[in-house]
């Protein structure tokens, strides 16, 4: 690199932004060996959470750090249901309500292993209610536990130059003013909706851009639930015309924040008075404190490009969401997985170019799918909210009628909540590093999760002893091939494998339903725990297989590497 002196700190990744983004990859990439230098201008996490759900999916890849119970245990208490209430106000009209069972329950059904929960069939985790502000401490602590982090908080990012070697980022101490230089093989921009690494790119946002205007008031009431007549819940929608809104539980009762819709484009954003809202959405006065207001818009916005040579765009510098349907931070956490694995194989050797390059082609069309799912959920619903009529919460044959019309209508809106198969359910589908077998793709339904080995898709969990998964066998160190037919031999695959450099290992399975689950008695899975190749025998070309699985051939359009048989 050029410009290196001896105040220069070296390192194998550099990322900007410790935001949930820049945290899962400096965990998954110190998991793997890799060291990396962390670059953040805060000092403490964000007070205000912009992001308050982690999805079944995220748990399942921090499970692998066995951070997962910490997690919960920092969440919502884990004996509270999943509530949300639809009403007029807090102390007036219930329109619809819906339940879903708490993470005890759903530990109980994992413990048994059997379960008339729909859910816990597809996942060992369910959603958590968690605020940004409380999850970044865990994954933080757990980053400098690892060893091969330099977590450098307080620390700006200013700018950055790259070149046939690697990367070379200026950075400023916020408190003294020092300037330091940061040197690594590749950089990683996870440093929000305004990065300066996507700026410097020249990359835009492209999408629907911004969308309705809110105001988030977040405030201290330890008293909020004794005064919210229509009961106790996590989220509270607002129906109330001229306030419409969603509260939402950060810690289990005590602090609330109040999502103020600002649907009329005429109304003075800056003018709201923040007690007088609040108090209007509860329908009378009760004590409570603001901590912070944050003003901001919902997005539907994708960048145009996620990747510029040895630069990749992770999380919120890639993507800005709608929050309805709490996929914002999981899909940045998915970013961060699936870039990982990529910079370990091309910073260990086994890994090629085309591999980094399948990180756009892979997760680009994942933050379209969800921005827009997103989007469209914000959508149903303000549309909802700006026909409510003003007799919504009139005493009377008309409000009653108003109220059973509108209380249908929201009931749909449930689907909103019910979102496990846009957490699980995401694939690869035209990905240079997916052998794709010619069989039909599994459809994708953002509410119910049909867990297959569809090359791209998720390998599926199944209980295989109490508290034991099959996303056990995916560990984040290499590929796992999964055998379940009798009397194959994989020990070619496992010496081309070996000349090719590639960690694998080789799971055995007896367990006739999880055989079944598989589909096929051969599925190749990913470090990142999605299946790249799957047979009914092995394929005549090895050595084809594993140069297209780890990126170092580019698949022929026309061709594909597959099973002589790979219909079983």
């Amino acid at each position: 690199m050029t410009l290196s002196s001896t105040h220069d700190i070296a390192t194998q990744v550099v990322i900007i932004g410790a935001g949930p983004g820049g945290l899962a990859l400096a965990a998954d990439l110190s998991s793997r060996g890799i060291r990396s230098v962390l670059i953040e201008s805060r000092t403490e996490p964000t007070l205000h959470p912009r992001a308050t759900l982690l999805g079944a999916r995220s748990m399942e890849l921090y499970r692998r750090f066995g951070i997962a119970n910490q997690i919960l245990a920092a969440g919502l208490p884990t004996d509270q249901r999943y509530e949300v209430i639809y009403a007029t106000r807090l102390s007036g009209h219930v329109l619809a309500a819906y339940s879903s069972p708490s993470p005890d329950e759903y530990l109980k059904a994992h413990e048994a292993m059997t379960s008339s929960l729909r859910d816990a069939a597809w996942s060992p985790y369910f959603k958590v209610q968690i605020g940004q502000h409380a999850l970044e401490p865990i994954v933080r602590d757990l980053v400098a536990s690892q060893g091969q982090c330099t977590l450098m908080y307080g620390w700006q990012f200013d700018s950055f130059e790259q070149d046939d070697e690697g990367v070379r980022c200026e950075i400023t101490c916020v408190s003294s003013g020092e300037k330091r230089v940061v040197r690594g093989a590749y950089l990683a921009g996870c440093d929000g909706g305004g990065s300066r690494v996507r700026a410097q790119l020249g990359i835009r946002y492209v999408g629907r851009g911004a969308m309705r205007r809110n105001v988030s008031y977040l405030f201290r009431s330890p008293d909020f639930l004794k005064h919210a007549a229509v009961g106790r819940a996590n989220l509270y929608f607002m129906f109330l015309p001229g306030n419409f809104g969603v509260f939402t539980n950060i810690d289990g009762g005590n602090t609330w924040n109040y999502q103020h819709y600002v649907l009329d484009p005429n109304e003075d954003r800056d003018a709201i008075d923040a007690p007088a809202e609040i108090r209007r959405a509860m329908g009378h006065d009760f004590p409570f404190e603001i901590l912070g207001v944050m003003r901001w818009h919902h997005h539907q916005s994708v960048a145009e490009r996620y990747r510029d040579g040895r630069v990749f765009l992770c999380g919120d510098s890639a993507h800005l969401f709608c929050p309805t349907g709490g996929v914002g931070m999981n899909t940045a956490i998915g970013d961060a997985f699936d870039l990982g694995w990529k910079l370990t194989a091309s910073l260990q050797g086994w890994g090629g170019d085309e591999l980094l390059e399948s990180y756009e082609w892979e997760r680009r069309p994942i933050g379209w799918r969800n921005t827009v799912a997103a989007a469209n959920n914000a959508d149903r619903i303000d549309a909802l909210m700006k026909v409510t009529p003003d007799s919504v919460e009139d005493e009377s044959e008309l409000g009653q009628r108003t109220r059973e019309r509108l209380g249908k209508q929201v009931a749909d809106f449930s689907r909103v909540i019910s979102s496990m198969g846009l957490h699980l359910g995401y694939r690869y589908v035209e990905s240079p590093v997916i052998i794709h077998d010619g069989s039909a793709e599994p459809p994708d339904d953002y509410r119910v999760v049909v867990q297959s080995t569809w090359p791209g898709c998720r390998a599926p969990h199944a209980w295989l002893a109490p508290q034991i998964s099959t996303l056990d066998w995916y560990d984040g160190q290499g590929f796992t091939l999964v055998c379940s037919g009798p009397g194959i031999d994989v020990a070619p695959l496992q010496a081309a494998a070996k000349d090719a450099g590639v960690p694998l290992k080789v799971v055995s399975v007896e367990n006739p339903s999880v055989a079944a689950l598989y589909e096929r008695p051969l599925v190749l899975v990913r470090p990142d725990g999605h299946v790249c190749w799957r047979g009914a025998a092995l394929p005549s070309d090895l050595s084809s297989l594993w140069e297209v699985a780890t990126g170092r051939r580019t698949k022929p359009a026309s061709t594909r590497v597959e099973s002589a048989a790979h219909a079983a």
